[in-house]
């Protein structure tokens, strides 16, 4: 069974020089830091910054666990479509992602991070994804689900996230 992916976001991505490997190619561990790329806009997405979660509710997300598959390397000013979505927030959040050539649309590299939400002020790890949390993930997939259903409009409702 295929995982539904609730909320979709997608950041442009030139690969710079700096993250290539003496080979040529995109050295490994650099497509973790795309992926947190996309999954910081994912979040802001739904005014839920790293900071903020930090600062404002005292909260951390510790990655648990990571998995990336590499399809096609990347390479020096390959220009990249980074896919990020959440398929999973009820006991942790998970964040499925895809980095796909801009031009041809190819796979080049998928992958999830799951984060378990830990907080700092009891240092303790919470075993359910808090209630607020929740509810902007349900508000903004019902905005996204709303939006693929609706004819193009030019008067489009406002994303629920700004």
């Amino acid at each position: 069974m295929a995982k539904v992916k609730l909320i979709r976001t997608c950041v442009d991505f030139e690969i710079p020089f700096h993250d290539n490997d003496m080979v040529g190619i995109v050295w490994h561990g650099n497509y973790f830091k795309y992926f947190e790329l996309a999954r910081d806009q994912l979040l802001a997405r739904l005014n839920l910054s790293v900071t903020a979660l930090v600062k404002e509710h005292g909260l951390g997300l510790p990655v648990i666990k990571s998995y990336s598959r590499y399809r096609h390397p990347l390479t020096f000013g390959d220009q990249v479509k980074i896919y990020a979505a959440i398929s999973e927030y009820e006991n942790l959040l998970c964040f499925d992602f895809e980095v796909r050539d801009a031009a041809t649309g190819k796979l080049m590299t998928e992958g999830y991070t799951k984060h378990a939400v830990y907080d700092l002020t009891n240092q303790e790890l919470l075993f359910m994804v808090p209630d607020f949390i929740q509810a902007r993930i349900k508000e903004v997939a019902a905005y996204d689900q709303q939006q693929d259903q609706a004819p193009e409009q030019t008067d489009q409702q406002p994303d629920p996230a700004h």
